[in-house]
């Protein structure tokens, strides 16, 4: 997690699971609700189906949280509120006070090092960019250029993951349609050679992710989408490559923290990521361990969206009838057009998760009951364009 230290944040994972207050989104919802320093964010609080995912999802959204006022930092403010909450007689009360402090002075001390050094020239940071003054809203202008990065992994090294049927084949349609709506797109997947820098291997996939991140600009949007395994790893959601082995999961696997990291580094002020993930032993399944979903926005919106095949309890499954994991192929005929609510000749984030959710749940009437229903999570401004049809005839 950024900022905060790991063993921090295993001791903080663990502290939280002993609250009552993340048994359910109701009681969540009631903290921030009622305790007003928390309130900025309570129509944004993270739901989950489970103790673990509720709690790895509020540390997530919250870290990079700050009061405008005060600028304290959400999650320190949640600790607090926590540990006001328990008899000071709990073991509990001087655990989650010594965690507030610890995770204040680690999240200053980040904060402090991601500071812009100065430069010969005031008001310009290291990376010639202007800076905003306090008194200075950045100017919202319409999407620049679109940018995709998609990974399909079908086979792997490793005997304990086994081999998944259609993730190369969702990739390749999704790079076909993704090249129609004008975006641009690196796709890795392992029909390519072995030697082929686009061969999905963990080093390719960072190499061509970082290459994206130091490209894009600000008004640029860039989509990122995985169609592969997944599995967690100290409690944290990996994306398992072709070279990805059991054993080393945590150097060979991609973190999703670190995709996402990346991704915020970036520049650009609109990205969205996709997972049509499955977990390892699944041969025509899906899984995706940790679903944590994140940002929508419009014309002039910026923010990140996470949308991922399922909830944390739910197999993502492929579909042999349309050679493509169900996730993926709605959301192909969503960006096809589908999706597109009121004839605005445009689809957005907020479009897809709507059209793919109902759709998923026909699917699952129309196959035994199988129940799989996207999980998403949006911040930012708006509802980002994903496919726009305006300047084109279709």
């Amino acid at each position: 997690m950024a900022g905060i230290p790991p063993q921090l944040l295993n001791r903080l994972r663990q502290a939280l699971l002993e609250c009552e207050q993340f048994e359910s989104d109701s009681k969540l919802r009631s903290v921030f609700n009622s305790y007003e320093p928390l309130r900025p964010w309570r129509s944004s609080v993270p739901q989950a189906d489970s103790l673990t995912s509720r709690v790895d999802n509020v540390i997530g959204f919250l870290v990079d949280k700050r009061r405008g006022d005060t600028q304290e930092n959400a999650l320190v403010l949640l600790l607090r509120w926590l540990t006001n909450s328990i008899d000071q007689e709990d073991e509990r009360h001087q655990q989650l006070t010594d965690l507030a402090v610890q995770l204040e002075n680690a999240l200053r001390s980040t904060s402090a090092r991601n500071e812009p050094q100065p430069t010969n020239q005031p008001g310009i940071n290291p990376r010639s960019n202007a800076l905003q003054t306090n008194n200075q809203a950045p100017e919202l202008r319409p999407i620049k250029n679109r940018w995709a990065l998609l990974v399909g992994v079908n086979s792997y090294n490793d005997p304990n993951f086994g081999r998944l049927n259609f993730c190369v084949d969702d990739v390749l349609a999704l790079e076909e349609r993704l090249k129609a709506l004008n975006y641009i797109v690196v796709c890795l997947n392992d029909k390519l050679e072995h030697g082929n820098s686009r061969f999905p291997t963990c080093d390719n996939v960072k190499a061509e992710l970082i290459q994206l991140c130091e490209m894009v600009e600000p008004d640029d949007l860039l989509l990122v989408h995985f169609a592969c395994h997944g599995k967690l790893f100290n409690g944290m959601p990996v994306l398992l490559v072709n070279n990805t082995r059991s054993q080393t999961l945590g150097t060979t696997g991609l973190s999703l923290e670190e995709i996402k990291r990346h991704m915020r580094s970036s520049n650009a002020r609109r990205l969205v990521l996709t997972l049509d993930a499955c977990h390892m032993g699944i041969e025509t399944g899906r899984d995706i361990n940790d679903p944590q979903f994140i940002l929508n926005a419009y014309e002039l919106a910026e923010g990140f969206a996470l949308i991922a095949a399922s909830t944390a309890q739910q197999k993502a499954q492929e579909w042999d009838g349309k050679k493509h994991g169900v996730f993926t192929y709605y959301l192909l005929e969503a960006l096809n057009g589908k999706a597109d609510r009121g004839s605005k000749r445009f689809v957005t984030v907020d479009d897809i998760k709507t059209y793919v959710l109902d759709s998923l749940r026909r699917w699952s009437v129309e196959n035994g009951g199988i129940i799989q229903e996207p999980t998403a999570y949006t911040e930012g401004l708006g509802d980002i364009i994903l496919a726009d049809y305006r300047n084109n005839l279709r």
